[in-house]
């Protein structure tokens, strides 16, 4: 797909990418032909987030032959929140979709969450996922999450930390992302909320790795991810009542 200027970008497609060396060509492959086939000017925009395999090498190799691919470079690795934010800055699109490089998910499924932002007139649609492709652990963490926004955000949402979601361009780039890692998109989901934005969910595909191994630590992950909650809580209390001018 050939390059195309600012003001034909309609759709970005944003991702994170950490040592993914052995899965991200195929990947990038998939998504290409994910967007000639849905023919809309389009953009991939994804982070090499200070990978010390041949990720870089790949993607410059890719870039190539793909003018319509972005990459953004970190020398050293900062953290999935850093890494999709990163993209998510750079990107040009009237939508934006994000998701993870490692193909556990359909881009073409897309579709069917900007369908839906477009029929209610919605801001934010997030996936949520059919039977997850994890360990149990995994599972349970991600259950255990969700009912935690539900408890302190009255958020009631099957699945918030789903990376497959679609956004409105203008809404994704000005969402200000603090997690380092694991819960951002729970983060963009919370703030999008407390902001006003209109939010929704679809169910979408998990699907096995295609290669590579997740970079998650489950125990330790937990209790981070707890305390940057409780942090979030704190912050959005503090800016409905004005002490803070940004969530």
């Amino acid at each position: 797909m050939e390059a195309v200027s600012q003001e034909e970008v309609e759709l970005s497609v944003c991702a994170p990418a950490y040592n993914e060396a052995e899965g991200i060509e195929a990947v990038v492959r998939e998504w290409e032909q994910v967007l000639d086939e849905a023919g809309v000017p389009s953009e991939i925009v994804i982070t090499n987030d200070g990978s010390t395999d041949s990720t870089g090498e790949v993607l410059a190799r890719l870039q190539a032959e793909f003018p319509n691919l972005v990459v953004v470079s970190f020398e050293r690795n900062g953290g999935y929140g850093r890494a999709l934010s990163a993209a998510v800055a750079r990107s040009r699109g009237r939508y934006v979709v994000t998701l993870d490089s490692d193909g556990q998910f359909d881009l073409a499924e897309y579709r069917s969450l900007l369908d839906l932002l477009q029929r209610e007139n919605l801001d934010v649609v997030t996936g949520y996922r059919h039977a997850k492709q994890a360990g149990l652990v995994h599972v349970l963490a991600d259950r255990g999450l969700n009912l935690l926004v539900r408890l302190l955000f009255g958020l009631r949402l099957r699945d918030t930390n789903c990376a497959l979601k679609v956004f409105r361009g203008a809404v994704a780039r000005s969402i200000l992302i603090e997690a380092a890692g694991y819960p951002t998109p729970t983060e963009y989901v919370v703030k999008a909320h407390t902001l006003g934005y209109r939010v929704g969910e679809h169910r979408v595909t998990h699907r096995p790795r295609l290669a590579g191994q997740t970079k998650l630590k489950v125990f330790r992950t937990a209790w981070q991810v707890g305390l940057f909650l409780v942090y979030l809580k704190y912050k959005q209390w503090l800016y409905r009542r004005r002490i803070l001018a940004r969530f």
